[in-house]
């Protein structure tokens, strides 16, 4: 569900995404590996409940960020960091 998510809201048009079809993006950074990744977007200690906020809210998180706030739900949120999280 969170890698049709991920393709669904266009998020491999900003990062290079294992797994997702067309998710070739340079923009953001590549996310292969991030599950093993101490920090998300350089601010957040890689937590499930960190990576919810910012994957839900990221202009919250970081005012300003490349990331727009797609107005993805929690529960959409949860598919797309149980996904990323098996990238490691």
């Amino acid at each position: 569900m969170g890698e049709h998510l991920i393709y669904a809201y266009g998020c491999g048009s900003c990062h290079l995404i294992p797994g997702v079809a067309e998710a070739n993006g340079s923009v953001g950074p590549p996310l292969q590996g991030f599950g093993s990744r101490i920090y998300i977007a350089g601010l957040l200690v890689n937590t499930p409940e960190n990576l919810l906020h910012w994957i839900s809210k990221p202009q919250e998180v970081d005012p300003g960020t490349a990331m727009p706030d797609l107005g993805v739900t929690e529960p959409q949120a949860r598919d797309i960091a149980a996904y990323l999280y098996t990238l490691q």
